[in-house]
């Protein structure tokens, strides 16, 4: 089938990086119990998945047994570290059609953000989502793999426009609050709280904390 402007049509891939279920999101352990902690962290892990598995086949990279007993298409994290095993993961793939890496703590993320993003490539080599500071990426589409080398961390979104403009790429950015809101700090927490009256849930889970205290320590 035809695609935007006489392109063929692709079939992208999604790739969700997941560390442990009951391990994630540390940061969030002055405000949260580690079963409450473990309950949001698997919560936001179902809503992201099935949220991307509604626009293209969905693997889920880890090295947590709970985490690829979960998963349809499960990828055993080898490497040591998320952008070395991203990059062991983008192998194991192959292939040549257009993959994203998306984070899993993304609660308010729609099909609508990721077909924004596939919708880029029309004039891009690589669209990338800044995190409501513009300064981390919380996805990143390329149009095919091992085009830009993967550079999660602090300042990503620097690192992967300054990488593009080296070798002559085109890169899009795709600013949408379903994919600039992610969930790591207690402040993320209060303000992902605040952004609707009675407060936000994931599942049956809520984005609050029963005192209201969600003060960074």
């Amino acid at each position: 089938m035809p695609g935007r402007r006489g392109k063929p049509a692709v079939t992208p891939r999604i790739l969700i990086p997941v560390r442990a279920l009951a391990t994630g999101k540390t940061r969030l352990g002055a405000i949260l119990t580690p079963t409450e902690r473990t309950a949001l962290v698997k919560a936001m892990f179902d809503y992201v998945v099935a949220t991307a598995q509604q626009v293209a086949a969905t693997y889920i990279l880890s090295r947590d047994p709970a985490v690829l007993a979960l998963a349809d298409r499960p990828l055993i994290e080898r490497a040591s570290g998320l952008n070395p095993a991203l990059e062991q993961a983008s192998i194991e793939l192959g292939g040549t059609e257009p993959i994203m890496v998306l984070h899993a703590d993304l609660p308010l993320v729609t099909t609508g953000d990721l077909h924004a993003m596939l919708a880029m490539l029309d004039c891009a080599d690589a669209v990338a989502a800044p995190d409501r500071r513009g300064r981390g990426t919380n996805a990143l589409l390329l149009a095919r793999p091992g085009l830009i080398p993967y550079a999660f961390g602090a300042d990503s979104l620097a690192a992967y426009r300054a990488t593009a403009e080296r070798q002559g790429l085109r890169i899009a950015l795709c600013s949408r609050p379903g994919l600039e809101h992610d969930l790591d700090t207690p402040e993320d927490l209060r303000l992902l709280s605040n952004m609707t009256a009675d407060g936000m849930r994931v599942g049956n889970v809520p984005l609050a904390t029963s005192d209201g205290d969600c003060t960074a320590g």
